[in-house]
C-alpha cells in the first residue's frame, strides 16, 4: 500500500451507518446515519490510522487488503487518465465506508483531501465476519447496494444534468451531509478543483456558477470551504432543472 502512516494503534470503535446522499435528475435521496448492531462487530477487528492533507491512502491497482471508515476528515476517491486528466468518483465523510466493494485490486486511488483518521479492517477478517455472522453480511450487503446506487445516481448526475443543475445538487449532496439540508452553512473540504473533476467540469466554470447563484441570492460565499445556503428551495428547483 502506499503512502505513509503518520500514526497506527489499536481501536474499539462505535461505528455508525454510513450516510451518502445521491441526485437522481436533481432530486436529493435522503439517507439518515443511524447507529447499526450488525456492523458493530467490525470494531473487534478495526485498527485506527491516520493520513496527511494529500497523502495516497491507496493507489489504483493496489490489493484490495483492507476496507476503511472515516473517522475524521474527508477522502477523495479518484482516477487518473493516461493524458493527466483526472476523475474524482466520490468523497468520503466522518462515517463513511469505502473499500468494501472492490475485490483482488483497487480500480481507483483514495487520497486524503485533509488530515483523516481512518480505521482499516483487514478484508479476510471482515470476509470471516461475514461467513460466520449472518446479520451482519445482510446489512453489509445492504451497505453495498447503496453504493451501487450512489454510482449510478452520479452517472445520471454526469450524463443527463446540465452545468448549472450538477452544482446546485452537489451542494444539496453536501448540504445533506453536512445535516444543512434546510439551510445553514455547508463546510466543504475539497477545494473548487476537486469539485469539478468530480463532476467532470473545469474549474473556471465551477467558480463562474457559484458566483452566479451568489449574486442571485440563492447561496452565500463566506470562504473556499464554506457555502451558506440563503434558498434552498430555489436550489432544489434550479437541481431539477425548473429554474
Amino acid at each position: 500500500m502506499t503512502g505513509n502512516l503518520a500514526r497506527t494503534v489499536a481501536t474499539r470503535p462505535a461505528l455508525g451507518r454510513p450516510a451518502w446522499p445521491v441526485v437522481a435528475g436533481g432530486a436529493v435521496i435522503h439517507r439518515q446515519a443511524r447507529p447499526d448492531d450488525e456492523l458493530r462487530v467490525l470494531q473487534d477487528i478495526g485498527t485506527t490510522i491516520s493520513f496527511g492533507r494529500n497523502e495516497t491512502i491507496f493507489s489504483e491497482g493496489d490489493a484490495t487488503k483492507y476496507a476503511y471508515k472515516v473517522v475524521s476528515g474527508a477522502v477523495r476517491q479518484c482516477k487518473l487518465l493516461s493524458d493527466g486528466r483526472r476523475q474524482v468518483t466520490d468523497f468520503f465523510m466522518p462515517d463513511d465506508l469505502f473499500g468494501f466493494t472492490e475485490f483482488g485490486l483497487h480500480a481507483f486511488s483514495a487520497e486524503a483531501i485533509t488530515h483523516v483518521v481512518l480505521i482499516r479492517y483487514a478484508r479476510s477478517h471482515v470476509d470471516r465476519l461475514g461467513d460466520e455472522n449472518m446479520l451482519f453480511r445482510r446489512k453489509l450487503t445492504m451497505v453495498l447496494h447503496e453504493r451501487v446506487s450512489h454510482i449510478q445516481h452520479h452517472l445520471v448526475m454526469l450524463g443527463r444534468q446540465t452545468v448549472k443543475e450538477r452544482i446546485a445538487s452537489f451542494l444539496l449532496q453536501m448540504a445533506e451531509r453536512n445535516g444543512a439540508a434546510l439551510g445553514g452553512c455547508i463546510d466543504l473540504p475539497m477545494g473548487r478543483q476537486d469539485i469539478a473533476d468530480y463532476l467532470a467540469l473545469t474549474i473556471e466554470t465551477v467558480c463562474r456558477s457559484l458566483g452566479e447563484l451568489k449574486r442571485a441570492g440563492t447561496i452565500g460565499v463566506p470562504n473556499t470551504h464554506q457555502i451558506l445556503i440563503n434558498d434552498v428551495d430555489t436550489l432544489r428547483a434550479v437541481a431539477e432543472g425548473e429554474n
